[in-house]
């Protein structure tokens, strides 16, 4: 495409990002699971054609990258996959790019087993140079695949905090506050001092697969880009969500749930019952930071539905508040939650003092033998998480039906 071409189609893609922010206002509820990945998946391409349109506007303008224009060779995902697919030596470029993956694993004390390394954050220069001597001339690539994942995760939309560039495990020290008591005028004062604690994350090998048909291989597209990416991401942060909103105990291959402890506030949805979550907090000295609310969309369905009192028209879920506090939807929150019944787990808490760690970039693995007479690549995705609250006190788990 020519430049005048770029912009048009941005603008294409800018307009049908609106008409999803649009709709949102115009109904006054969030986005639902299949607008989310669209929403997504435009907000790539739009990058992209960022990107494209800021290349081209650099051809255009500066005589030393046009002359360049022809030895430009941008790094591709796809051209990658393809490549060690059929068994091909990787270009220069794309050799440089999966080399900086490596070194991501390395500098995080990790192996790696693929052909590909994504590393965390990508910064893949197509051409170098010094500053104030050329570089300003010099165009870039900048192909971003940790935005997507953060994007993703509800956790990281409600405040969690992700930490990524991680080398070894990691360790969060907490500390329980000294105790202060009355003493007559010359009696010795208790011995009270607090106690440290501390949380470990460790690396956790979290895996997935897809399959890639070879025909789409060959579509070296920003779009068919764009769609490969989201899918790696979707298929990571879908795990690593229903991991942290599920309730099965945590292991040494895998993070705890948040829903472990069968919720003792649980039962029919009621205001009292809502407002015993945010007391449970209050008690425990933790009703302050990111404060929100997170349940499912049955749950969600049910909180819109349940008045606050009998015979009035106000509900439980006014909008996306309740209560004065914001609530979050996510299909991964856990449900089936009480012994012979249906509940829909949710959360309140300060999600602040929820910590997800990741550890090198993504480690892709291309098998072009398994499923060669499908015509299929085989593409498998290895990452490295933990999860774990900080502080167990800032957050109330709760059921409804």
């Amino acid at each position: 495409m020519d430049l005048n071409e770029l912009i048009v189609l941005k603008q294409t893609k800018t307009a049908e990002l609106n008409r999803f922010i649009e709709v949102g206002e115009a109904e006054k509820r969030e986005l639902n699971a299949d607008e989310t990945v669209n929403f997504t998946a435009i907000e790539t391409e739009i990058r992209a054609l960022e990107t494209q349109i800021s290349v081209k506007n650099n051809i255009n303008t500066n005589p030393i990258i046009r002359k360049k224009e022809n030895n430009m060779n941008e790094f591709s995902l796809l051209r990658a996959i393809e490549a060690r697919a059929n068994g091909r030596t990787l270009d220069e470029n794309a050799q440089r790019f999966i080399d900086a993956g490596k070194d991501e694993f390395k500098r995080a004390g990790l192996g790696f087993s693929g052909d590909i390394v994504i590393p965390m954050e990508i910064r893949a220069d197509i051409l170098a140079g010094t500053a104030g001597a050329g570089q300003e001339t010099v165009a870039e690539q900048k192909l971003q695949i940790l935005a997507p994942l953060r994007a993703a995760l509800v956790t990281v939309q409600a405040g969690a905090n992700f930490l990524t560039g991680l080398i070894g495990d990691v360790s969060i020290p907490t500390y329980s506050g000294t105790s202060a008591s009355w003493k007559g005028e010359v009696v010795s004062a208790d011995s009270d001092g607090g106690t440290f604690t501390e949380i470990t994350l460790t690396p956790k090998r979290l895996t997935a697969s897809i399959d890639i048909s070879k025909q789409f291989l060959i579509q070296d597209s920003a779009a068919a880009e764009a769609m490969l990416m989201n899918d790696i991401v979707n298929a990571i942060a879908g795990k690593l969500e229903a991991t942290i909103f599920g309730k099965v105990a945590g292991s040494a291959t895998q993070p705890a749930g948040l829903f472990v402890t069968a919720p003792s506030i649980a039962g029919v949805a009621t205001w009292a019952n809502i407002v015993a979550l945010e007391t449970a907090v209050d008690s425990s000295n933790a009703l302050f930071g990111n404060m929100k609310y997170i349940t499912n969309p049955a749950g969600r369905g049910l909180l819109k539905t349940t008045v606050k009192a009998a015979g009035q028209p106000v509900y439980l879920l006014d909008g996306n508040e309740m209560n004065g506090y914001p609530v979050l939807v996510s299909n991964h929150v856990a449900s089936a939650l009480q012994v012979g019944v249906n509940e829909n787990g949710v959360i309140f808490g300060n999600f602040n003092d929820l910590v997800i760690a990741q550890w090198g970039g993504f480690d892709l693995i291309v098998d072009p033998f398994t499923k060669a007479k499908e015509g299929k690549v085989v593409l498998v995705i290895n990452a490295y998480f933990d999860a774990k609250p900080r502080r167990a006190e800032s957050f109330k788990t709760g059921s409804i039906k």
